[in-house]
């Protein structure tokens, strides 16, 4: 095991455990708001990234920013929105059943988080690394990354390159 399989189990387990602590609902609008940052960002960043020609020389590098720009409006967005709301309703306490489901989802959305990784990094020459060939642990995110590719007609996908 390489050392990107430790960080993809860490992240697996961070997101897992916060699942737990926070609980079922706080995790369902958290997996929603990244899934909508995604698509905001799959959607729009084409006509974002002309926004920063004037930061970064290169489309590619234009591309991959304003998809990572985009995802972390929305999630800032969504941040805020569950910040007002959570101050509007009282806090219960997490039954086992909302602790189980967090758990469920929280792992969820640690796959989300390296998928969208696996996708960011599919625009740089990362996957030649010999450490990303070496990996047990992307070949399937890399798999999804590449069958998105070929079913999208998107920019971003367009750039998506893996070996």
């Amino acid at each position: 095991m390489v050392w990107v399989d430790n960080a993809i189990i860490a992240l697996l387990a961070i997101y897992t455990i916060g699942g737990i602590v926070r609980g079922l609902g706080q995790e369902i609008f958290s997996i929603t708001v990244w899934l909508i940052g995604i698509i905001v960002a799959w959607f729009f960043s084409q006509d974002f990234a002309i926004l920063l020609s004037k930061f970064f020389s290169t489309s590619s590098t234009r591309l991959a920013m304003s998809f990572i720009a985009l995802i972390l409006i929305t999630l800032a967005m969504g941040g805020i929105i569950n910040m007002l709301l959570g101050n509007s309703v009282k806090k219960t306490g997490l039954t086992l059943l909302d602790r189980l489901g967090g758990l469920f989802l929280g792992f969820s959305h640690g796959l989300v988080v390296v998928f969208v990784m696996v996708l960011l990094a599919g625009v740089t020459p990362l996957p030649k690394d010999r450490w990303w060939q070496e990996s047990k642990y992307l070949p399937p995110f890399q798999s999804l990354a590449s069958l998105i590719k070929r079913n999208s007609s998107s920019k971003i996908a367009r750039s998506i390159n893996f070996p």
